[in-house]
């Protein structure tokens, strides 16, 4: 899944910006437990987050809603990995008085052991064959938010550790090729190339639209290499082009030189 933003029920208290009046009937709440329910239903052996799991303002009251959802899915042994995304930075400085620091909440959430980061070393998905690596927004992880006054990076500064045999998926969150063209933060097809670690394929956060407003094909591309790309798809209706199209969660199916695809409307 990606990109589900767990905020204020009411959106109008975020603050950071303009509010879109049918923005405010949406509920994080609702779609974590949604996301849940999937997970459950269709006995996933995990899952990803790739980035901005908080809105930029969480409040206290939702992130015991959302424990009680990691812990429930930990407890049915449906592991959730993640990386951090841009706004999940941001929630590391509330602004609204009833704010809490978000990025603190993450670290607990991993100490509980409900929620595991993944970096540029492999981690073992579920237990199983599949090894997931990620990068998080500015390749600035949980515990170094805030540290740094630049979130730049380049594919030169990335060396991912060995992999062991299996396939291997890779998690990003900035804004990339191919899905951007020459606005991109960082060029996928540099990162890949000098990879020693080869991807069945690639698995982005961050964007709030499909390409070209394509809402049949525009989460779905390649690298210059071949590698599958795919935009995970917003989990909520968290920007004006899903007014009037659903949020979904992406399940995928990999395996040696295979992926495969399938979208869950939220």
């Amino acid at each position: 899944m990606s990109d589900t933003h767990l905020g204020y029920e009411n959106r109008e208290k975020t603050g950071r910006g303009s509010t879109v009046s049918w923005i405010q009937n949406i509920s994080s709440r609702e779609t974590i437990g949604q996301v849940m329910q999937i997970a459950l239903e269709r006995n996933v052996d995990a899952i990803i987050h790739t980035g901005d799991i908080l809105d930029h303002e969480v409040d206290q009251d939702t992130l015991d809603f959302a424990n009680g959802i990691l812990s429930g899915l930990s407890a049915s042994e449906h592991p959730v990995y993640c990386i951090v995304g841009s706004h999940d930075h941001d929630s590391a400085n509330p602004q609204h008085s009833n704010s809490v620091d978000g990025i603190a909440w993450l670290k607990t959430q991993i100490a509980k052991g409900h929620l595991s980061e993944l970096s540029t070393n492999p981690t073992s998905v579920g237990g199983g064959s599949l090894s997931a690596y990620g990068i998080s927004a500015g390749n600035v992880g949980i515990d170094d938010v805030g540290k740094f006054q630049s979130r730049e990076w380049h594919p030169s500064e990335i060396t991912f550790g060995p992999a062991p045999p299996g396939p291997n998926v890779l998690c990003l969150h900035d804004g990339l090729t191919p899905y951007r063209g020459p606005d991109a933060d960082v060029d996928l097809d540099r990162l890949l190339a000098q990879s020693r670690v080869s991807f069945e394929c690639v698995l982005i956060g961050d964007e709030h639209r499909p390409k070209n407003r394509n809402f049949e094909n525009g989460y779905t591309f390649e690298a210059d290499d071949g590698t599958p790309v795919f935009y995970t798809g917003p989990a909520m209706r968290i920007s004006e082009p899903y007014r009037d199209h659903e949020a979904f969660a992406t399940e995928l199916m990999i395996s040696v030189n295979s992926v495969e695809t399938r979208r869950h409307e939220l």
